[in-house]
């Protein structure tokens, strides 16, 4: 049935959602979530600038991100692209530093569209005209998706907390509710763990318009943040636009595994509740092949996620599990050790993906374009880099930066030894009788170089000859204001 159907994602059905806290995106940490086959990804606390973003191979998915001004922060979303998408700009003043969020629109059909969200609150958490304005001006009659580490505690979705809710956190859910949002969140299933005692439900995730289900939070090797996974269905049936043709690799699907997972998956036949068998039956069967029939026509190499790494994530995922639910020394070193070689073997694989394929190649066949095309793209150097000799040299602050462009720029080589002279009496160069003024050469030439480097090298000969005739005619007028001595 699945070979004679031909392409069975012309219509995606449900769309599968994944939310988590990653504690900085690396590439091994992107790869793992992208290997989850979630068809919309939501992330916070990417701790990378736009630049280092838009350098990540993305594979299948687009990603729209918004990166914190400093260190820290961020956020992000994946949308595979067999889904059009855009993102819809959302402008946050740079005095709220509370609120990151970036929103992205995702096509329904021609007349709907889902919104969502993914936003980081940083504690301690608040409420602000920024997060009023996300929740209020978007279209009230489009589906919105808000995902988020919101880093706030209510009996809500914390039953078991002991004390009163905060004010900002009470704000927070009559806003959410006042917007039309419910909560999908299981009320009291952990989404943060932390040592041995801290466990809270911080990531949190509304919805309005929208059809929810399978809802799961899971221990995650990737960080302290489980991974938030979830199904919209029914809200999107027959409204979802045709993707474009995906062809599958059935030569390398797993049949035995495909057909006792479709048989473990299927409820009991009942002739009385025939529309419910279908939907269990075609929910069955879109797993089942999500998980045994691979995507594309690998003929260049075996696929990044094979057998290897899915046993090394598990093992990870499990000593973390039995870390969490018995914190000891032994299980926190078992922890260790299967995380540690999980990771090791993902940047090995990510390092070695393109050279592999390319070995597997026949002599005069080409490598595919979407392998080509998929490479991270090269970074553009800074003016700093270039005008000290094509960024061989790494500079970590402005001030040595500037040093460096002193040397080059303004080289000093004195015609003779400097004489030190005695404490108490005037500095003097023995050779010309003149009163040496280097500390003040010295501060006038760092304040030239300081002033070069932050005006971004505009015209940069003009300028530093300007500046080295100010420089001089402050010299000369001091010099000539001093009295002359012996």
């Amino acid at each position: 049935m699945l070979l004679l159907s031909g392409d069975i994602e012309q219509n995606p059905g449900p769309i599968a959602v994944l939310q988590t806290n990653v504690f900085c995106l690396t590439p091994s940490k992107l790869a793992t979530l992208m290997a989850q086959g979630a068809d919309i990804i939501a992330i916070q606390e990417t701790w990378k600038s736009s630049e280092q973003i838009a350098g990540m191979h993305t594979g299948d998915y687009v990603l729209y991100a918004q990166s914190r001004i400093g260190k820290g922060g961020g956020v992000a979303v994946l949308v595979r692209k067999t889904l059009r998408s855009k993102r819809i700009p959302l402008t946050i003043p740079q005095h709220d530093t509370s609120l990151e969020v970036v929103v992205v629109q995702v096509a329904l059909d021609q007349n709907r569209d889902l919104i969502v969200a993914s936003a980081y609150m940083r504690p301690p958490a608040q409420v602000t005209q920024s997060l009023r304005r996300l929740l209020n001006c978007l279209p009230a009659s489009s589906p919105l998706l808000l995902c988020g580490d919101f880093n706030m505690h209510h009996p809500q979705w914390e039953p078991f907390l002991e004390t009163s809710p905060s004010e900002v956190a009470a704000e927070f859910l009559e806003l959410c509710t006042d917007a039309g949002l419910t909560l999908v969140n299981t009320p009291g299933e952990i989404t943060y763990a932390r040592g041995a005692r801290e466990r809270s439900c911080i990531d949190l995730k509304w919805s309005k318009h929208l059809t929810v289900s399978d809802w799961s939070a899971s221990v995650s090797p990737l960080s302290d943040h489980y991974m938030l996974t979830f199904t919209l269905h029914q809200a999107f049936k027959d409204t979802i636009p045709s993707a474009p043709r995906i062809f599958h690799s059935w030569g390398k699907c797993k049949w035995d595994l495909f057909v006792k997972d479709l048989d473990a998956q299927l409820p009991a036949y009942d002739y009385k509740k025939l529309s419910t068998g279908i939907k269990a039956f075609t929910r069955a069967l879109i797993t089942s092949y999500r998980r045994h029939c691979p995507r594309g026509m690998h003929k260049d190499g075996p696929r990044l996620w094979d057998d290897t790494l899915m046993e090394a994530e598990r093992m990870a995922t499990d000593s973390k599990a039995r870390y969490l639910h018995l914190p000891t020394p032994d299980r926190e070193a078992e922890m260790q050790r299967t995380r540690s070689p999980f990771f090791l073997l993902l940047r090995e694989r990510l390092r070695n993906t393109y050279p592999r394929r390319i070995s597997k190649l026949n002599p005069g066949e080409p490598l595919a374009w979407k392998y080509i095309s998929g490479r991270k793209k090269a970074s553009i150097p800074s003016p700093t880099s270039i005008l000290l000799g094509g960024g061989q040299h790494t500079y970590k602050t402005a001030r040595r930066a500037a040093n460096a462009l002193n040397r080059i720029f303004f080289p000093f080589h004195p015609s003779h030894k400097a004489v030190r002279p005695s404490k108490g009496n005037n500095r003097r160069n023995t050779s010309l009788g003149i009163v040496s003024s280097s500390s003040f050469w010295a501060a006038e030439q760092q304040q030239v170089y300081l002033y070069i480097y932050i005006r971004g090298f505009v015209t940069p000969l003009l300028m530093h000859l300007l500046i080295l005739r100010n420089c001089l005619l402050r010299y000369v007028i001091r010099r000539m204001a001093r009295p002359r001595t012996g």
